[in-house]
């Protein structure tokens, strides 16, 4: 049962999107049967809705509707395609690589991240759908929220995927060992703002 609802892949891996996406779809179908199943009940039981089955039919639509919104967000992002991963392979191997992050700005606000590096000097991202005069307001947003942690790294969101491919071109793969707790905490930073 517990496989039923759980996510196996963390997130920032490749996977985890997809699977995500089948967990919160899952999770809000079976509140949904729970409030139809109360509902019913109590309908049949009591002949009308005004009845005490009703109460926890009606309490669980606000987890229901939790779950149904962030599946609705997670439905705005595509995956990063198979044939662009390749491209990338060799940051996702050396573990400088995030997937499909749903970041959240501090106003609430949700922006679908395709791509992220995040290296010794800068985090680097690629957005294939975010418009044009939100991208600097989202790059300063988390600039700030990353200096509130003392993490001082700059931050370029990429609309461009040839553009992105050749910013990581100039990018190391690899991080010196010095810089390695540096770029962990600046991982699990960004992983902590987005959904």
């Amino acid at each position: 049962m517990r496989e039923f609802f759980a996510n196996p892949f963390s997130k920032g891996q490749y996977e985890y999107f997809a699977a995500r996406k089948r967990q919160q779809l899952r999770i809000t179908l079976v509140f949904v049967f729970l409030v139809a199943a109360f509902v019913a009940a109590g309908l049949i039981a009591f002949g009308n809705t005004k009845n005490l089955l009703t109460i926890p039919g009606v309490l669980l639509v606000l987890p229901m509707a939790n779950f149904f919104v962030t599946y609705i967000a997670l439905l705005k992002g595509r995956e990063l395609g198979e044939e662009k991963r390749a491209e990338v392979r060799i940051f996702e191997d050396n573990g400088l690589a995030l997937f499909h992050l749903m970041y959240v700005d501090e106003k609430g606000k949700r922006h679908f991240l395709d791509h992220v590096v995040v290296y010794q000097n800068a985090v680097v991202a690629y957005c294939s759908n975010i418009k044009a005069d939100e991208r600097v307001p989202v790059e300063s947003d988390c600039i700030v929220r990353l200096k509130k942690k003392n993490i001082n790294l700059r931050l370029k969101i990429y609309t461009d995927w040839e553009e992105y491919k050749a910013r990581l071109k100039e990018i190391a793969p690899e991080v010196s060992e010095d810089q390695v707790k540096l770029v962990e905490k600046a991982q699990e930073t960004l992983l902590n703002m987005c959904l």
